[in-house]
């Protein structure tokens, strides 16, 4: 094929009316990417957004068996990752990451590592398929027939969410004791429900122990969760909390 049949052949695939939408999100070298991911097997067709961010937007897919799928296009504008550096340049993993798309490539790439570590340590997280630079491809998460919905938009009752904070809590007790990370932005908004489980999400800023921020990101995490709950009344302990979570007595 030559490089416009290729071309043409991924848009025929991409099933969204909404030109803004196309527009600003499928340039030539992103479309180059989902035809390599097409022809490997890993997606049939791309359908509408499931959610947009600064950083990225996030499509539903179908791969040829009718399987979804989840496609992380991260956006192919360096000046939104500039201040990403300071989550990559302390993890020993990703060294000589460069800049520009190179920068946006290592980030994907950041996201799929991280997903894969989590996953296999027993964590709700989407399971990750694959990534090819600036694209990452996933689990796709639904709760009732729909795209799974923030924490924040879902109204539970306070049984609910006393329920759902044991197990966030033991989900990151799992993150930080058994595969040694901080997850770095969490909030109402990065944790989706499914099936009533709580699923931790946009983990390409999570880092090692290792690195710098790692305590002070663990500090905004629990800081984030508590003002989260105390918003619907349940008062939290920040500081018994964080102990918790790395295992020390208090």
């Amino acid at each position: 094929m030559t490089r416009e049949e290729k071309e043409q052949y991924v848009k025929d695939k991409i099933k969204i009316p909404d030109r803004k939408t196309y527009q600003e999100v499928f340039d030539k070298s992103t479309l180059k990417v989902l035809y390599e991911l097409m022809t490997n097997g890993f997606i049939d067709t791309l359908e509408h957004p499931i959610s947009t961010g600064k950083e990225a937007k996030v499509f539903k897919g179908l791969q040829i068996d009718g399987t979804k799928v989840a496609l992380k296009i991260m956006r192919i504008n360096t000046a939104v990752f500039k201040k990403y550096r300071t989550y990559i340049e302390g993890d020993p993993r990703f060294k000589n990451f460069g800049s520009g798309r190179n920068l946006i490539f290592t980030w994907t790439k950041k996201e799929f590592s991280n997903l894969k570590k989590m996953h296999k340590a027993g964590m709700r997280v989407p399971e990750p398929i694959t990534f090819s630079k600036n694209i990452l491809v996933m689990e796709y998460l639904e709760y009732e027939g729909q795209p799974a919905p923030m924490l924040k938009d879902v109204p539970f009752d306070k049984e609910s969410l006393n329920i759902l904070y044991n197990d966030i809590i033991s989900d990151y007790k799992t993150l930080y004791q058994k595969v040694n990370m901080v997850h770095g932005d969490l909030s109402e908004y990065n944790i989706l429900i499914k099936d009533d489980y709580p699923y931790f999400i946009d983990v390409s800023q999570a880092v090692p122990l290792s690195h710098p921020k790692s305590e002070e990101l663990l500090v905004r995490d629990i800081k984030n969760l508590s003002n989260y709950y105390s918003k619907n009344g349940i008062d939290t302990d920040e500081e018994k909390l964080i102990n918790d979570i790395k295992g020390v007595d208090y």
